[in-house]
């Protein structure tokens, strides 16, 4: 039976280990990242998202949850990379038009581009909605700036673009909060200071200033808010539960091989370990039930946004999922003690 495009890149993802040349060590986890990031791009799983009027494959969101989640089985930084730069590529694809956007989409797939976010700010007290920032006009004809102080930016050493999120006035003098797909040769970062993520060793997190020169094309047509409530934030919250379930799910084998060869010297597993390995498989089958309404909810909301009530629901996601993972893994960790 001949594969789909869909299912081809799956397959893809769940072998990206083997074919990385890396393999994961305690201490290593950025190189083991980095590894698995290169062999993404070598096998053009970055670009899935484009349509095929682009040269990408047009995959939906559920089939990037799939791939997501094979890549957290071998790498949980890799699966963050993934995830967030999607949530990325995913804005453009949607929100992207004209000449401009059309040719960024073609570059997502002939130059395998990787796109960071740049949409947090220091200073509004965690609200992206609060720009301080704004585009200015510079002396060169076309080319606008900005620059903006951002308390963690992810992956900027592998990216080749990032989404940034700033004020600008329009034509009425109305302050207006746009999305910027700037290129990352053309800006300039600096680290504001050095910080140190608990459980993300394998990704460079860094409080970030940047100042980004782009053209006016650069500037998408929808506005920021509109772009984050229809896209960008439902997509993350789906994409990071399918990376968390991911994680889950490699706890779990490692609980269930330990059980099968290593929990007594007769085979035989006590009733209580038992219970309890059962227990924590059916919190991952709860996991990917709310995984999979999510895709569904997101889905039907289609390229129009989703309603209050849908949106609140995938919202809820993140947190559901992220203590379904705590529990599972600190589980998995109780089955196999000590040893």
């Amino acid at each position: 039976m001949t594969k789909t495009g869909a299912e081809t890149h799956i397959e893809l993802a769940r072998t990206l280990a083997e074919r990385c040349g890396a393999r994961p060590s305690p201490g290593g986890e950025k190189a083991f990242a980095d590894a698995l990031l290169e062999q993404m791009r070598a096998d053009e799983l970055l670009s899935v998202l484009v349509p095929e009027s682009f040269g990408g494959p047009g995959l939906g969101v559920g089939d990037v949850a799939r791939i997501t989640f094979e890549i957290a089985r071998h790498s949980g930084s890799a699966g963050l990379i993934y995830a967030m730069h999607m949530s990325q590529a995913l804005s453009v694809v949607r929100h992207g038009s004209g000449p401009f956007f059309e040719d960024f989409q073609r570059r997502m797939v002939w130059d395998a581009m990787l796109i960071a976010s740049g949409t947090s700010e220091k200073g509004v007290g965690g609200d992206i909605f609060g720009s301080i920032c704004t585009v200015e006009a510079t002396d060169a004809p076309d080319v606008l700036t900005l620059s903006k102080e951002s308390p963690n930016i992810s992956y900027i050493d592998h990216a080749d673009a990032i989404l940034v999120s700033a004020n600008r006035m329009d034509a009425k003098g109305r302050k207006r909060q746009v999305l910027i797909a700037a290129e990352a040769s053309d800006t300039e970062f600096s680290a504001t200071r050095e910080a140190q993520f608990m459980g993300m060793r394998g990704i460079l997190n860094k409080p970030w200033a940047l100042t980004a020169r782009f053209p006016e094309a650069a500037i998408l047509d929808d506005h920021f808010p509109a772009i984050a409530r229809a896209t960008m934030t439902p997509s993350i919250q789906i994409f990071w539960a399918a990376l968390w379930s991911g994680i889950a799910a490699t706890a779990l084998d490692r609980a269930k091989l330990f059980v099968t060869r290593e929990m007594s010297d007769d085979g035989e597993v006590t009733p209580v370990v038992r219970h309890e390995l059962t227990r924590l498989v059916d919190r991952h089958y709860a996991m990917n039930a709310i995984i999979r309404d999510a895709i569904g909810e997101y889905e039907k909301g289609g390229a129009g946004g989703m309603e209050f009530g849908p949106a609140a629901r995938i919202n809820r996601v993140k947190v559901v999922c992220s203590r379904l993972l705590n529990e599972i893994c600190l589980g998995a960790l109780g089955i196999i003690g000590i040893r």
